[in-house]
């Protein structure tokens, strides 16, 4: 098609797919909103893997870092690569899961907060960089890894270090592939971080 012909169509609103990396970005930034929506899912994800210690530091009050760590059961080698993907979890198998929940006393205990795989995804999309170090029981030593914008980890960043079990989520530079978002985040950021307190604070 010539350009031409692109300015035609466009002129009369013509229908065209979306780039998929464009389709990611919108999306995880639907799922993310600000600070205290990300600090949410990873802590979730915490709770989730068992934690009893959760720590969560905010360099530059979380405009460059974003780093939670826990003391939970850690990531299993075999699942790390899939750690970030699209609709991968270790939450459900199937959707009548969704729904499945215990009883305790006569009240409903839900099983499970979310889906690690679904809010690390949406992370890598929108943020500089995803880096997640983890180690089981079974570790002898924890790895740190990285992972690229489409939530695949990249194999060169692998490498081994020293750390207690658990897992520890850093997201560096969050919306930096959204620039707008990204500017009014910096701006309102003492808000966004007065914000993320009330909601950790109600969930005392």
């Amino acid at each position: 098609m010539s350009d031409s012909e692109k300015s035609d169509a466009d002129a009369v609103g013509m229908i065209a797919p979306i780039q998929s990396q464009d389709v990611r970005r919108i999306v995880a930034g639907q799922v993310i909103s600000d600070l205290a929506s990300t600090v949410k899912e990873l802590v979730d994800n915490s709770l989730d893997s068992g934690a009893k210690s959760i720590n969560i530091r905010l360099f530059n009050q979380g405009v460059d870092v974003i780093e939670v760590s826990d003391d939970g059961c850690g990531v299993p080698e075999e699942s790390r690569p899939m750690l970030a993907m699209k609709h991968a979890t270790s939450k459900i198998r199937t959707f009548d899961e969704l729904y499945a929940n215990t009883y305790e006393d006569g009240q409903m205990q839900l099983k499970q907060l979310g889906f690690r795989g679904e809010a690390l995804f949406a992370l890598a999309n929108i943020s500089q960089n995803l880096v997640i170090s983890t180690r089981t029981e079974n570790d002898s030593i924890g790895e740190k890894m990285e992972f690229r914008s489409d939530g695949n980890l990249d194999p060169i960043s692998r490498a081994e270090i020293p750390r207690k079990v658990g897992t520890t989520v850093a997201i560096v530079k969050l919306f930096d592939a959204l620039p707008v978002r990204r500017a009014d985040f910096i701006k309102r950021i003492k808000s966004q971080r007065a914000k993320m307190l009330r909601l950790l604070q109600a969930c005392k």
